[in-house]
């Protein structure tokens, strides 16, 4: 049940799997609506496909760990851009 007027948002997040280290984003578009009683409901969308809120029970793409933090969006780019600089010991060489 939709109704006319709604209130859309679109947000980001940033997902990092505890079990296996997968990170990942994800952009969502957040449709804020009213039932005919007055009631709020929010309804979230990604890649146009209705999808469950990010705030619960996310999943892991890569293993499908539930273990996931939530972080504000850019980080997952911030650390894969600085591992890629991070220089890398010799071959044969222990850290």
């Amino acid at each position: 049940m939709r109704d006319t007027h709604r209130e859309t948002v679109t947000e980001s997040y940033a997902f990092a799997c505890l079990s296996c280290g997968h990170g990942w984003e994800r952009t969502y578009r957040i449709e804020h609506h009213v039932d005919p009683l007055g009631h709020p409901f929010v309804l979230y969308f990604a890649d146009e496909e209705r999808v469950p809120s990010p705030l619960s029970r996310p999943r892991c793409p890569d293993c499908g760990g539930g273990r996931i933090r939530l972080m504000r969006s850019g980080l997952v780019e911030r650390v894969e851009h600085a591992l890629d600089r991070a220089p890398r010991p010799a071959p044969g060489k222990r850290i």
